[in-house]
């Protein structure tokens, strides 16, 4: 009988089982454990790592990419690199990273800003087990990547130039954004992504952002990691 708490198993009846990835090994979970809500320990614990939606979203075995989240996140105040946890990422190198005292944390590293809701005090906040997977429940629809000056959609259309993602990778931009390229589907190519994430990343700095629900508005924070 399955461990998994209901929000994941909406993911699954969505999303189906991840595919062509790895099991996230016991000694893993173990060393996550805390990092974590119990929930997404079990869901590794079941299903493991692996892609969705041919790509388009990639749930990852986490110590892979913990050298990643140390890069970004080292000396943040509110999402230290210790405690926070990438737990997936979208076709174009936007990041899920998790913390269990402030939630989840949106990075998009190719317009190098990184959004999170619960640092607004005025934001309702649901139980870690269930935020987590509500977070997941979006991936469909919030990881594309809006070709500049056309607004047009581009995974289903690198899709097709590239060939389907395999677990691990993604499509960059070549050249980079923050190094001159213009983020257009000639542009698009399938590489490695823990590789390319770390060079993207030190580009240039990552705007940390949360939205006002008094007055409905982004707010710029600060600079994420150290500063």
């Amino acid at each position: 009988m399955t461990k998994l708490n209901e929000d994941f198993l909406y993911c699954i009846e969505e999303f189906g089982p991840p595919a062509d990835g790895e099991p996230v090994p016991a000694e893993v979970r173990e060393a996550y454990r805390g990092r974590v809500p119990q929930s997404m320990l079990d869901f590794w614990e079941e299903y493991g790592a692996g892609t969705w939606l041919d790509g388009r979203f990639q749930l990852v075995r986490p110590d892979r990419y913990q050298s990643l989240v140390n890069l970004i996140l080292k000396g943040d105040p509110d999402f230290p690199a210790e405690s926070s946890v990438l737990i997936g990422y979208g076709a174009f190198g936007k990041l899920l990273i998790w913390n269990n005292k402030n939630y989840a944390l949106s990075i998009n590293l190719v317009h190098k800003y990184a959004y999170t809701d619960h640092i607004s005090p005025k934001h309702p906040v649901l139980a870690a087990d269930r935020s987590l997977p509500t977070d997941l429940s979006g991936v469909d629809s919030g990881n594309d990547f809006f070709e500049h000056g056309t607004a047009k959609p581009l995974f289903d259309r690198a899709l097709k130039k590239c060939g389907k993602l395999s677990y691990g990778e993604c499509y960059g931009f070549f050249p980079a954004v923050g190094l001159g390229g213009l983020g257009v589907l000639d542009e698009v190519r399938k590489v490695r992504a823990a590789e390319h994430f770390a060079i993207i990343a030190q580009l240039e700095p990552i705007e940390l952002r949360y939205m006002d629900t008094e007055n409905p508005k982004i707010v710029v924070l600060r600079r994420l990691g150290a500063g």
